[in-house]
């Protein structure tokens, strides 16, 4: 009896080795074409050497206008839109209202399946957070209802596109505002969200 369940354990140890190793969650980035403006500053050789890959922490996010490809997925930020206070409290008086001191931010995101056509991606709002230079993590608020647009947790098929908004309360001071991907296995993404 002890035997096998030493040899089950075994298995089990060994088959969520080979999901990781054999996971998708590498970051890859594209940044933008050379005709889109960008201010991103070219490091030093010294600078890149110790600067985490580009895209792979809040130090180093992947700039404006970057296709993040991480999980299966190619994520690209199409705008921001701020304060968004009005848009999201005409579309119901019941949802949350910011604080004094805090607004509204709608970030619209696209995410197209990088899988082949008969295989599902999975998108899953619980994994996009927001972070900016307060240095605190926004979750999107779920509960905001009436908002034409908003982006859903979903799943869709190879050489499908999702896009659509989120809505995140942060403060008002809040600058340098970065969408943070967090994916189950792999590494987590960081792109700078347009002012």
């Amino acid at each position: 009896m002890k035997k096998k369940f030493l040899f089950g354990f075994t298995l089990l140890v060994l088959m969520f080795s080979v999901v990781a190793c054999g996971s998708s969650g590498d970051v890859v980035v594209n940044p933008p074409d050379e005709g889109e403006p960008t201010d991103v500053e070219v490091p030093t050789q010294e600078e890149a050497t110790e600067a985490p890959k580009l895209g792979t922490a809040r130090s180093n996010p992947a700039p404006v206008g970057s296709e993040v490809i991480v999980d299966d997925m190619a994520f690209k930020i199409l705008g921001a839109t701020r304060p968004a206070d009005e848009i999201i409290m005409a579309g119901n008086p019941f949802n949350t209202a910011p604080e004094e001191g805090e607004e509204y931010v709608l970030v619209e995101l696209q995410a197209t399946c990088q899988k082949s056509l008969d295989e599902q991606c999975s998108l899953n709002l619980f994994n996009i957070s927001l972070i900016g230079s307060s240095g605190v993590t926004h979750n999107s608020e779920i509960m905001v209802a009436g908002v034409d647009g908003l982006l859903e947790s979903t799943e869709f098929y190879g050489g499908a596109t999702v896009s659509g908004t989120l809505p995140f309360i942060i403060g008002q001071d809040e600058t340098d505002l970065i969408l943070v991907y967090e994916p189950f296995l792999g590494d987590a993404f960081y792109l700078e969200i347009p002012n």
